[in-house]
């Protein structure tokens, strides 16, 4: 199966940051990793993936965290909101994501997937019976971890 991508808008809490994307709504996916966790406040984060360079702001810029070597989150640098997470590698351009709560019509994301499950709170408890998969059995986050060994991390 294919996913066909569409345009997607969103913002912040506030309205200061706006954007407009190129986004696969049926391809939403939950992040039980420790980094989602603590940077959004909830047990897991649930995102959309883009299509790489599709990001556009229409007002206003994000402030960006580089939570980790191979990609940076970026809020709102007034009221603090998560809007999206961005690669800092090519390799990884395509896990350009937005936030599902930021988008202007949330309820039509649909997640296909929960991954880093071993951070996964233990009460944390959906019984949604979509695939489920550690961070260790991705070979994308294991290539990705390979790549910042080999810098000398």
């Amino acid at each position: 199966m294919t996913l066909e991508s569409e345009t997607i808008s969103g913002g912040c809490l506030c309205g200061a940051v706006r954007y407009e994307a190129e986004g696969f709504l049926d391809d939403a996916f939950y992040c039980h990793c420790r980094m989602c966790q603590r940077a959004s406040g909830t047990p897991a984060e649930v995102s959309v993936p883009l299509v790489p360079g599709s990001l556009r702001f229409t007002k206003g810029a994000p402030k960006h965290y580089q939570s980790s070597s191979f990609g940076k989150r970026g809020f709102c640098p007034d009221c603090g909101a998560r809007l999206c997470w961005t690669p800092t590698r090519e390799a990884q351009a395509h896990w350009l994501s937005v936030t599902v709560g930021s988008l202007d019509a949330p309820e039509r994301a649909v997640p296909q997937s929960h991954g880093c499950v071993e951070s996964q709170l233990p009460w944390y408890k959906l019984d949604d019976n979509l695939p489920r998969r550690r961070s260790e059995e991705d070979p994308e986050i294991v290539a990705a971890w390979a790549a910042v060994e080999g810098e000398g991390r």
